[in-house]
């Protein structure tokens, strides 16, 4: 739009325009044999080429201020935009005879040093909500790999998983605990759109892919609360922090009545417990708990994970490691249980 000459009090507007650190999305190379179906469906979504007036991403220095014009270029109102959410709200509703004090076209350079413009505020629109789909894929995978993640269940949708938690790595592996087995697989994330999903493929068990092993639609409530959707069951995951994986071993607050004791659920603490380098990588694991080594490498007496109260205070605890199918030892894992003080309230 043309620039207009007020003489009214406002500050000159200041924007700054950068390219993310994002190349554009071109189709990839795809070897069916590695992907299943449902994410060689989705990966194949995503679009062959970019249109030449589209851009990877726009960042503004915020708070920016902004003045409206109508269709006869009259001076309407003054905004103050904050963040890139309120930006978005602020182009949707914005009327599509109005304008906005920025002159068309923008330019940008992208990191492969490719020159694009926008000229419109559509174009402005979807070149911020690109750049929030790519951050909030970037937030996911850091949210994801802190801690570890608890099943829950959406209200009126029960999933048969609640407790069970995901232990998901930097390097892309991903570890299923289900009461005192573990299963392992493969997760990423993807951006389609602006929209972010998350693949996880576990093995080892058919009735477990079947479930788990589809494109999950992520709906970041939070950084330490995950809602997942598919065409299915909509499953919740809540961040789990509340057992460290420290050399003290597995500490629980101590009964009120019987300072010195505690009921410890040692199936919680499996995420802790390492797997041995000897392990496949594939098959699925069980623990089981013993109180003295020889029990647990032979296999015999083993102790609830359910419910177990300590007989001293700290006490040593050994879990068998083994392969879920043939019952073949791995390892023997030593560590302390011990209960502790913790305030009350």
């Amino acid at each position: 739009m043309k620039k207009i000459h007020f003489h009214l009090c406002f500050g000159l507007i200041a924007f700054v325009l950068f390219a993310c650190q994002v190349e554009p999305i071109n189709k990839p190379q795809i070897d069916v044999n590695l992907l299943d179906e449902e994410l060689l469906d989705l990966v194949s979504r995503i679009p062959e080429t970019e249109t030449e007036t589209s851009i990877d991403c726009i960042e503004f220095n915020y708070p920016v201020a902004l003045f409206v014009f109508d269709e006869n270029e009259v001076f309407i109102e003054g905004v103050s935009i904050s963040g890139d959410r309120e930006f978005i709200t602020f182009l949707e509703h914005l009327p599509e005879n109005h304008r906005i004090s920025l002159n068309y076209p923008i330019s940008g350079t992208l990191t492969n040093g490719e020159i694009v413009e926008i000229t419109t505020n559509e174009e402005l629109k979807e070149a911020i909500d690109a750049c929030r789909a790519e951050e909030l894929r970037g937030r996911c995978n850091r949210t994801l790999t802190n801690c570890v993640w608890k099943i829950g269940s959406v209200e009126g949708f029960p999933n048969g998983y609640e407790g069970a938690y995901y232990k998901l790595r930097f390097d892309g592996s991903v570890q299923f605990h289900l009461n005192n087995d573990v299963y392992f697989g493969t997760w990423v994330t993807l951006t389609i759109g602006y929209e972010v999903f998350l693949n996880i493929d576990l093995n080892d068990d058919p009735e477990l892919e079947d479930f788990w092993n589809v494109n999950w639609l992520v709906d970041l409530r939070s950084d330490a609360r995950i809602q997942l959707s598919d065409e299915g069951t909509p499953v919740l995951m809540e961040k789990d922090c509340s057992i460290p994986c420290v050399v003290e071993g597995y500490r629980v607050c101590e009964f009120e009545d019987d300072p010195g004791f505690a009921n410890f659920v040692l199936e919680d603490y499996t995420p802790c417990i390492p797997i041995p380098s000897t392990h496949d990588v594939v098959s699925a694991v069980s623990y089981t708990f013993y109180e003295t080594e020889a029990n647990a490498e032979l296999g015999i007496d083993p102790i609830s994970s359910t419910s177990y109260i300590n007989l001293t205070n700290p006490q040593t605890l050994y879990a068998r490691v083994a392969y879920r199918e043939s019952n073949e030892l791995l390892s023997v894992f030593e560590f302390l249980i011990e209960a502790i003080v913790c305030p009350s309230g």
